[in-house]
This record gives C-alpha cells, sequence and structure tokens, in this order.
C-alpha cells in the first residue's frame, strides 16, 4: 500500500518504522498533482501549526481529494482547533508535546493491532479487513453475518479496538436471556419499577454511553424490545424500565447473526446495516488454514508452524471442511498438540449427527419446484421472483415445523435441537405462522 503525507516538515521516524508500505511525502502543494493517482487510498494530510503548507490550499485540496470516494483523509491538526470529523475525513489531534509523526505513528500501531486479529490472506479476508478500517471514517452501526465459529465476535472487537470512540464495548448475547429480563438488562430498572427493585441500577445500554454495544445473536430479539431500540438509534434516548424520564445515550451498535434477518423489523434492519460484513465459513476460504494454524500455534507458545508439520497432516487439515468453522480448528490444532495424532472424526461426530438429504429426495424436491414453475408459467400466472421465492420458502417453513412438532409431541426444546435452532427462535415461529398446539393435537386424532 501507498501513504502519501502532505504538508509533514519530516516523516523520517515513519519511514523507519513502516518497511513494508510505500511512503511518499508533499510539501509543495503545487506539485501535488505528480503524487495524486485513482489507487492510493489513504492520504495524512498535516494542517497544524507546523505545516509547510498554508491552511487554506490544504481545505481546498481537502475539498478536491474527498470527491474521490475510494480515497481517505486523515487530518492532523492541533488540540486547540478540535472540530468535529466529516464524513470521509478523520481529524486525529496532537497535544503541544506530541509530533506530527508520533501521532501517526501511534494510529498505525492502533489500526495494525485491530487488523492483525484478522487472520488471513484470501481474498475475503483482505476486503473484511478493508471493510473495517473503513468504519473509522464513517463511524457506523455495523450488522455482521456468518455461522457459528467463523469469528462474529472477534469481529466486532476489532471494529470497536480501531474505532476512535472512548468508551467501552458492551458485549450481549441474546440466547443467554430469558425474555422476561431482557428489557431491565438492557435499559436498567427504576427504583421501585418491579417487586425486589430496591434501587435504581443501569442497564447494558447505558455503560455502552460514547463506545459500541454488541448485540451478538441480533434474530433473537423480541419484536417489543425491537421498536425501543429502534428509538434508541433514531433518537439517542431511551427510558428505564418504570421510568418516564428519558436519558440521552451516544452509542453505536454492532450485531451478529448466524441466521436470516426474517425475524427484524424493516426499518430497525435498516438502521443496524449502515455497513455489512459477511463472514464466509472456513470451507469456502481455506487458503486462510495455514495462517490460521500458524496464528493458534503462536497463541500455545509453539515454536512451529504449519509448514513444519507433517505432510500427511497439513493435508487432511486442508481437505477437511470444518462445519465448526475456525472454533472447531483451533480444537483440532489444540488436540493434536496434546497427542499427537490428528482426530478429526472426534468433530464430525459432533456435528453430523443429524440425517442429510439422500439423492432420490433431492430428485422429489427437484421435481416438485419444477412442476410448480412450469404450472405458473402455463397458467401465464408469473409471479415477481422475490415474491414467489418468500411464498414457497414461508410455506416449506411453516409446514416443516408443524409437521416436526407434531412428530415429537410438542416438546420445544427436542424440536429446537432437532431442527439446528434455539428455543427461542423456535417460539418465534411458532407465533409467526400462528401454530396452535391445539389444531396439531386434533389433527393428528383425527388421523388415528
Amino acid at each position: 500500500m501507498e501513504f502519501l503525507f502532505v504538508g509533514f516538515p519530516s516523516i523520517d521516524q515513519i519511514k523507519k518504522i513502516n518497511t513494508s508500505d510505500r511512503i511518499i511525502s508533499c510539501t509543495d502543494i503545487n506539485k501535488i498533482d505528480n503524487y495524486i493517482n485513482e489507487q492510493r487510498r489513504i492520504i495524512f494530510v498535516n494542517s497544524s501549526s507546523d505545516s509547510t503548507i498554508d491552511k487554506t490550499k490544504l481545505n481546498n485540496f481537502v475539498k478536491s481529494v474527498k470527491k474521490t470516494f475510494s480515497t481517505k483523509i486523515i487530518m492532523i491538526t492541533d488540540e486547540t482547533e478540535k472540530q468535529n470529523s466529516s464524513f470521509g475525513i478523520l481529524k486525529l489531534y496532537k497535544s503541544p508535546s506530541e509530533s506530527n509523526e508520533k501521532v501517526c505513528i501511534d494510529f498505525g500501531k492502533k489500526v495494525r493491532s485491530a487488523l492483525d486479529s484478522i487472520v488471513g490472506e484470501s481474498s475475503h479476508i483482505k476486503e473484511v479487513r478493508r471493510k473495517i478500517f473503513d468504519t473509522i471514517f464513517s463511524d457506523p452501526h455495523v450488522l455482521i453475518f456468518g455461522e457459528t465459529g467463523t469469528g462474529k465476535n472477534l469481529l466486532a472487537s476489532s471494529i470497536h479496538k480501531i474505532s476512535l470512540r472512548k468508551g467501552p464495548m458492551i458485549s450481549l448475547n441474546l440466547t443467554t436471556l430469558p425474555e422476561s429480563l431482557l428489557e431491565s438488562e438492557l435499559f436498567g430498572h427504576a427504583k421501585g419499577a418491579y417487586t425486589g427493585a430496591s434501587v435504581t441500577r443501569e442497564g447494558l445500554i447505558g455503560q455502552a454511553h460514547t463506545g459500541h454495544f454488541f448485540l451478538d445473536e441480533i434474530g433473537e430479539l423480541p419484536i417489543e424490545i425491537q421498536a425501543k431500540l429502534l428509538n434508541v438509534i433514531e433518537d439517542g434516548k431511551y427510558y428505564m424500565v418504570g421510568s418516564s424520564n428519558a436519558k440521552e445515550i451516544d452509542v453505536k451498535f454492532i450485531s451478529a447473526t448466524n441466521r436470516d434477518k426474517n425475524f427484524l423489523r424493516k426499518d430497525l434492519l435498516f438502521r443496524l446495516s449502515e455497513e455489512t460484513i459477511e463472514l464466509l465459513p472456513l470451507r469456502n476460504r481455506k487458503e486462510d488454514i495455514p495462517y490460521l494454524v500458524d496464528f493458534f500455534l503462536k497463541q500455545l507458545d509453539y515454536d512451529i508452524t504449519f509448514n513444519d508439520m507433517p505432510e500427511e497432516v497439513r493435508s487432511k487439515l486442508l481437505s477437511y471442511n470444518y462445519p465448526g468453522n475456525i472454533r472447531e480448528l483451533q480444537n483440532i490444532i489444540k488436540r493434536y498438540l496434546s497427542g499427537g495424532i490428528l482426530d478429526l472424526s472426534a468433530d464430525m461426530s459432533f456435528h453430523f449427527n443429524t440425517p442429510t438429504i439422500n439423492a432420490n429426495e433431492y430428485k422429489f424436491i427437484d421435481n416438485s419446484i419444477l412442476e410448480i414453475v412450469e404450472l405458473s408459467i402455463k397458467n401465464r400466472t408469473i409471479m415477481p421472483l422475490l415474491e414467489f421465492k418468500d411464498k414457497i420458502s414461508s410455506k416449506f417453513e411453516k409446514e416443516y415445523v408443524s409437521q416436526v412438532l407434531r412428530n415429537f409431541k410438542w416438546d420445544k426444546q427436542l424440536v429446537a435441537n432437532q431442527l439446528g435452532i434455539s428455543y427461542r427462535y423456535l417460539n418465534k415461529l411458532i407465533k409467526k405462522y400462528s401454530l396452535d398446539r391445539r389444531t396439531v393435537n386434533n389433527k393428528e386424532k383425527n388421523d388415528q
């Protein structure tokens, strides 16, 4: 990568520390065109009192460069001239005792530390790191998609570490709390709000003031709480349970899910997804496996690398599909180091206890879909694609869940386990499709 430094008296220390990137200095604004190209993404601009370029010229330069969306501008300015960063321009403030170079070096260390935790060199991981870096300039609400074990928590932590937000990151996995306690846990409660509320207690959202609030498994958020969360995002205010006094809050939300987004209000979804990042499963980016193995070995204080392992071991690690993703790879490496044997079956038995669809069943599904499509075209009742897809998907989901509930006598915990979903998610499906246990049981009796 190339970095252009504009208006800096010296960048010798920066060049000394950063030997892997191309560092270019421009001290004459009249020659700036010689250094600008479409490929460069990051420009550091010194607008402090010791800048080698007049501030008016610098501001005009920044305005012209800002029109290039691919270019990111980082301005170094004096602490006494604090102003809010504008969209797409990041402002770093230096104290009288700091040098411009020190501010840049400290910022670079912070960025590198945050991005280095996202391990891998695939094109996908490079794009993820780019998106994380870009969040510094827009400070967005971020929605993360990815299967279990792909590293969504780690990604959320990296977004928080790289940001300039001063507050903490508060985390909550929405599958760990019963619905009855969730509102109080999120928003806090006033003294006397309910039996046992002997003191006023600040909620998790309040604790995240000026920082980030990470909501893991956002799809499990009850619809009633979704409306209140929407108000927090739109108005920057919230109410404790049992209180009529609004509390102001400055917080950005990072949300994550391993499911679809059908159970989120559309207006809430739009606001939570100012930036979206998808983490691909490990089976779709196997070129990252050697880097991840090296990372785990280093974490465990082993002075070996992936390339030092026997060829048979490396081959197995690269050919396995990792249904448990990165978390499973980590467990496999720990077991290998403990016993010197690469036993993948221990993980496979955990993930593959659910029957898979056989070839005949796939053929039946394909024929059924083909019959529906041909009938639609024959009768000239062609529907819009997305509407048609949603109708078929909803019909299948309703019937499948209903029949499995019936088969297991409405043992909801057992059904949730069989379907590979959470208990709360199952209840949402039951509510969504108005599935009534009495109706199911009556149908069962009639069938008998």
